[in-house]
């Protein structure tokens, strides 16, 4: 999720945990524990293949959750020396724990079991920025800020809020996933999976991605028009073929293939040679407005192979939240 989600279920917590002897700072520590996970951020500085390696992995795992609590009552016990270790510790580890649940719920993935897997586990269930989930949460963290007498209950609200919304979506889900496959096996279409992720203003729009051995279809589901014939739009399956030929040039190419939930791929030619742009439609949407905001029409986190006349990789490129990276060239 967004940080914005993030910050809100820590002041949720700091209202629930606060107790009247403690002072503000345990708000700051509770905001700072619900964010402090996504401070693995600091890897896209490094570079794009780091990022997407580390990303979601280590902090967010139930492992790194626990070394990361440990490390932030160091830092609080440091400038306050009569912090409350044992409490600090269950306080911090259990909104951590909250961070790793709301990144879980969306399509990206999370490596919750890392070190013991590097594997990405998701429960797609909401769009990675929910205006309806966190508006309605930050509401009632502002009506328990304000309710001084029943200000924990208020906040406990928040946090039934928190865990209620993605179940609920969870459910829809399946209920669309079910619709969909009917409509499908109906009509007589030939596939291997049926897809259904979360879209922007979910719970009412999902994407829905049908899988077959060459090709995805994507299109988009309206609660509002559930009789309408979904619009598919087809992409290319990319190739695991390629990744490898690649990977033996440039190691970000095996990693993307690792990354990658549904990868797939466009190619162009040129009197200069060719390029293979690889993408993901996990970060993909079909809802209109979401899906104009895209740059150029061009997936987030996806990576170009440029190649020259005789099919020899050159360089690529990696693209990242609307902005293309340096092109990297290859000896």
């Amino acid at each position: 999720m967004e940080p914005l989600t993030h910050i809100a279920s820590g002041a949720l917590g700091a209202c629930v945990a606060r107790r009247p002897s403690e002072g503000r700072y345990i708000t700051l520590f509770c905001i700072a524990a619900a964010w402090l996970p996504d401070i693995d951020n600091l890897a896209g500085f490094v570079g794009p293949e780091l990022y997407l390696i580390h990303h979601r992995g280590t902090t967010h795992s139930i492992l790194g959750g626990f070394v990361l609590s440990g490390l932030l009552v160091a830092i609080f016990r440091l400038f306050i020396k009569s912090f409350p270790i044992k409490r600090g510790l269950a306080i911090s580890y259990l909104l951590i724990l909250v961070h790793i649940f709301l990144d879980l719920i969306t399509s990206y993935g999370t490596q919750i079991f890392y070190p013991i897997t590097n594997m990405r586990y998701s429960v797609e269930s909401v769009f990675i920025i929910d205006p309806f989930y966190t508006l309605i949460m930050v509401t009632i963290l502002c009506f328990s800020l304000l309710n001084k007498k029943n200000k924990k209950k208020v906040a406990m609200l928040g946090f039934v809020w928190l865990f209620l919304y993605p179940m609920i979506n969870l459910g829809i889900r399946h209920i669309v996933q079910y619709r969909v496959e009917n409509r499908l096996k109906g009509n007589k279409a030939v596939f291997d999976k049926v897809h259904i992720s979360p879209d922007a203003l979910t719970p009412v729009f999902w994407k829905v991605i049908v899988e077959d051995n060459t090709s995805y279809q994507i299109g988009g589901l309206s609660l509002l028009d559930l009789g309408k014939p979904i619009d598919y739009k087809e992409f290319e399956r990319a190739e695991p073929d390629l990744f490898k030929r690649f990977g033996k040039y440039a190691s970000i190419f095996n990693t993307y293939f690792w990354f990658a939930g549904y990868p797939v791929m466009k190619t162009k030619t040129s009197h200069n040679g060719m390029i293979i742009t690889f993408g993901d439609l996990r970060f993909s949407s079909t809802v209109g407005f979401a899906r104009n905001l895209l740059k150029n029409k061009q997936l987030p986190f996806s990576l170009t192979a440029i190649l020259d006349q005789n099919h020899k990789i050159t360089g690529y490129y990696y693209f990242h939240h609307g902005k293309a990276g340096i092109i990297q060239r290859l000896e």
